[in-house]
């Protein structure tokens, strides 16, 4: 079976999990997802949700209202998909795309007078960012309200790194 990429996981996990129950609803679920990392275009899902339908691991059923939504499921294989992908822990502990790592040294091989300016409005983002992330918290369901808080301790520790690289020289 070929692994599924990250898209393809979390396109199965909305419609599995999330009861995301037609194509636009998974786009839409990635379209408001606080990560901007994550393509909600339909360039993307679409896509996404016709190859995981031709692999038959989505089974879409028949029209059910006049605008032709057409209802999505996973199928036994799409499940046994789905679980192999949240298992596979090499790839769940893979760092993965970071962008704050990415540029982290970056920052560091500024002159301190540029660094502190950086990191300061870095961190300032990240608070805003957290404000967002504890009033959306209270709004969404179960598995994405664990997503987030693990989103809201990563971007805790990036204050506590920003605080430890302001207070060196």
């Amino acid at each position: 079976m070929t692994p599924l990429t990250e898209l393809e996981g979390a396109v199965l996990s909305e419609i599995h999990h999330r009861r995301q129950q037609n194509a636009f609803q998974v786009r839409r679920a990635f379209q408001v997802s606080p990560s901007i990392e994550w393509s909600g275009s339909a360039g993307a899902v679409y896509p996404a949700v016709a190859r995981l339908q031709r692999r038959g691991l989505i089974a879409v059923g028949e029209a059910a209202d006049k605008r032709a939504t057409r209802p999505l499921s996973l199928t036994a294989e799409g499940e046994a998909a789905l679980l192999a992908w949240a298992s596979d822990g090499e790839r769940a502990a893979s760092v993965g795309l970071d962008p704050f790592r990415l540029r982290s040294g970056i920052w560091m091989a500024l002159p301190p007078a540029q660094r502190a300016p950086v990191l300061r409005g870095i961190a300032a983002q990240i608070e805003a960012n957290l404000r967002f992330l504890d009033a959306y918290v209270q709004t969404v369901d179960g598995i994405e309200a664990v997503r987030l808080r693990m989103s809201m301790q990563l971007q805790q520790s990036r204050l506590e790194w920003i605080a430890d690289a302001l207070s060196k020289p």
